[in-house]
């Protein structure tokens, strides 16, 4: 015995109704529970978090620089990695385009970048940054000791050397025979390692993660219409929800 039309009808709308209730509902999860987090970017530190998880690094296309440069001071060495400047494996703050030298005078250690000495101190921490302001010759090509343990650079306006403060320079008048310069060297594997394991961690905030997620845009042009797509499900659940309880109202 068959059922009437009308019956039919009414438990295919059932069928579909949790059909597309189960699918709206992971959607409209997803946009809510993201939702709620950017809401409290600042409380939760999202802009201060950083993903580490490899395979979403990959999924990104944030790659690793393809080579780096050191420079060893006693037992310690100042490194470029990418833009990012390393006291060992500490990264010092700023970013850096281009590592010159690196020389210990006492218990400082200077590093030139960028046409700029920087200060650091043998625990890693940034003192002060050196510039023209403070007599710094300008085209620095290199730098290293002299008579003195004297800190001293080479540049397109001669050889300059630092006072014992580390705060201004002059001409140095100097011969070159007698300055040990420092020697760029390639980044040892286990320190390159863990360079590396820190560059790719200070790339992409969760922020950002969890703003393409919410719009759909972390799985590429499709995911923002996997998103549109739930805003169209939930249309269809209130429309389909509403026929089934006027149509049992009605009954």
């Amino acid at each position: 015995m068959s059922l009437p039309d009308d019956i039919r009808r009414h438990r295919l709308f059932w069928t579909w109704h949790r059909r597309i209730g189960i699918v709206a509902a992971l959607l409209v999860l997803v946009l809510c529970v993201t939702g709620i987090a950017l809401n409290h970017t600042e409380g939760l530190r999202l802009d201060q978090r950083f993903v580490t998880s490899a395979w979403l690094l990959d999924w990104y296309g944030i790659d690793l620089p393809e080579d780096g440069k050191s420079f060893a001071v006693a037992s310690d060495r100042v490194s470029l990695f990418g833009d990012r400047l390393y006291f060992n494996d500490t990264p010092v703050d700023g970013l850096v385009d281009e590592l010159v030298g690196a020389a210990q005078a006492r218990d400082i250690i200077v590093a030139v970048v960028d046409g700029d000495a920087l200060l650091i101190t043998p625990q890693g921490e940034l003192v002060e940054r050196l510039g023209v302001e403070s007599g710094m010759p300008p085209g620095v090509t290199a730098v290293g000791i002299g008579a003195g343990d004297q800190i001293v650079v080479r540049s397109l306006a001669g050889i300059y050397s630092a006072d014992e403060e580390l705060l201004s320079w002059a001409p140095a008048g100097l011969d070159e025979s007698g300055i040990r310069w420092s020697q760029p060297e390639s980044l040892p594997d286990g320190l390159r390692a863990t360079l590396s394991r820190d560059y790719r961690g200070r790339i992409l905030p969760l922020e950002r993660v969890l703003l393409d997620l919410h719009s759909g845009r972390l799985f590429g042009g499709w995911g923002v219409w996997l998103m549109d797509a739930a805003a169209v499900l939930l249309i269809a659940l209130a429309v389909t929800g509403g026929w089934l309880w006027f149509g049992r109202r009605a009954k």
